[in-house]
């Protein structure tokens, strides 16, 4: 009888599990269109290309959650507190700034500096997609689904999960080229990580993300335009 209970709890898990991998993919395909499109270069050189991907990727991924996934464990809210959310945003900016400066390497990514020279409405177009609902999408696919699958396939290791999971965040960001952008990546999604983990649910990594995207593009924006306006 316990073998046969254990039997049906296993196969639903796998039924579950087959389905966040299915979202992963989606992802995944999404993510790679730039490779199969003639235009792609003349795209991303006008800055379409970004809020093409990632409007594809909200529209698919998100009403997907919410009909599908949202009631599953770890892929609700979860709780909120405060403490908890002040001292991992701490730590990402910690990683975010400091370890670059003590690494030496303060230069700015290539991608990053051609969005800043978009101007116009194409900047602000692409600034709002980064902060608001890149994020969103982002965060159900890794710290919701992709965490499920691999917590599932590494026999409840936490820890291992967070690893393979911010390994995979880190390289799925084929806009970045340095080594030390991926660290950070790294990094960055590690600590979000433990904040799905802390909270049970997705709202706090979702809003870390939110905030962090809201800072670097701000401080990224001004550090841009401040040599501009004094020249």
């Amino acid at each position: 009888m316990e073998d046969k209970k254990y039997s049906c709890e296993y196969i639903e898990r796998n039924k579950a599990v087959s389905g966040c991998f299915a979202m992963f993919m989606l992802f995944v395909g999404i993510t790679f269109i730039p490779f199969f499109l003639k235009d792609g270069a003349e795209l991303m050189a006008k800055g379409l290309l970004f809020p093409i991907i990632v409007t594809l990727e909200f529209i698919f991924i998100v009403p997907l959650y919410y009909i599908f996934f949202r009631k599953r464990e770890g892929l609700g809210l979860g709780s909120f507190r405060f403490k908890t959310f002040f001292i991992l945003f701490l730590l990402i900016l910690l990683i975010q700034y400091l370890l670059p400066y003590i690494s030496g390497v303060n230069e700015t990514e290539s991608w990053s500096e051609s969005q800043m020279a978009l101007g116009g409405y194409i900047f602000w177009i692409n600034a709002i997609l980064l902060i608001f609902i890149a994020p969103v999408y982002e965060e159900i696919i890794f710290r919701g689904c992709l965490f499920n699958i691999t917590y599932f396939w590494f026999g409840n290791n936490v820890f291992g999960t967070a690893v393979i999971v911010s390994m995979m965040f880190s390289v799925v960001h084929l806009q970045y080229t340095e080594i030390r952008t991926f660290i950070v990546l790294f990094l960055v999604s590690l600590t979000l990580s433990a904040a799905r983990v802390k909270s049970r649910g997705l709202l706090m990594p979702v809003l870390l993300h939110i905030l962090m995207n809201a800072v670097v593009t701000g401080i990224q924006y001004a550090a841009y335009m401040l040599p501009a306006s004094s020249g």
